[in-house]
């Protein structure tokens, strides 16, 4: 997810600075960024739903149609919710065709909240990277939708609302370097406990029976 972020912005970067480069080109490639953005979120978040019934295939089904139940669920209520707030007028957006991705953001952002509660109801307890994966990408997918509504509503100017933007993603990823350094410190504090991590995980894992 990260090298294809990183690849969409040098590619976005340069396009920008080409004049030779139509705006409906840019936009074009913006729009098809945008979306493999949000395809790689649903497989991290799909990954953190599985990953504590990774060792049971039959669970590791269950848990992928609640994903794609839940995914419906949360986009229909979400999509409820933009149309509520442009009057059912889609065209009043900058980029209608956002409305889409809005609307799978706001998704998604529940999703993230689904994470938590999904660990908490089968009594384990999530990774500290992983706890950060998901702040920080609730972060961009719940702000994303707020800042393009005050461009769409022109209640702060455009400029601002992009240093915003580029705000989010830099305390998102500062969110995942923090706890992927807190998880690294306690790896290697654990390091001589190892066996006894490792009972207390089979002892975690034992509660979650598979069928």
């Amino acid at each position: 997810y990260l090298l294809f972020e990183i690849l969409q912005f040098s590619l976005l970067f340069a396009m920008s600075r080409l004049e030779s480069v139509p705006v409906s080109t840019y936009q074009q490639i913006d729009l098809l960024g945008r979306a493999g953005s949000i395809a790689f979120r649903f497989a991290v978040i799909q990954e953190m739903l599985e990953a504590p019934v990774a060792h049971c295939a039959s669970l590791r089904r269950a848990t992928a149609w609640i994903l794609r139940g839940t995914t419906a669920l949360l986009a229909l209520l979400a999509a409820v919710f933009i149309g509520s707030v442009y009057s059912w007028n889609v065209r009043a957006m900058i980029f209608p065709v956002y409305a889409i991705k809005h609307t799978l953001d706001i998704a998604q952002c529940g999703l993230l909240a689904f994470v938590f509660l999904w660990h908490r109801f089968l009594g384990l307890k999530m990774q500290d990277f992983a706890v950060g994966i998901a702040l920080g990408m609730g972060l961009v997918a719940g702000l994303e939708p707020l800042l393009d509504a005050l461009k769409d509503f022109r209640a702060v100017d455009s400029q601002i609302v992009d240093l915003l933007q580029l705000g989010a993603y830099h305390v998102s990823v500062m969110i995942w370097l923090y706890f992927a350094r807190i998880q690294e410190e306690f790896t290697s504090e654990s390091a001589g406990a190892s066996l006894l991590d490792a009972r207390r995980w089979a002892i975690e894992l034992g509660r979650v029976k598979c069928p």
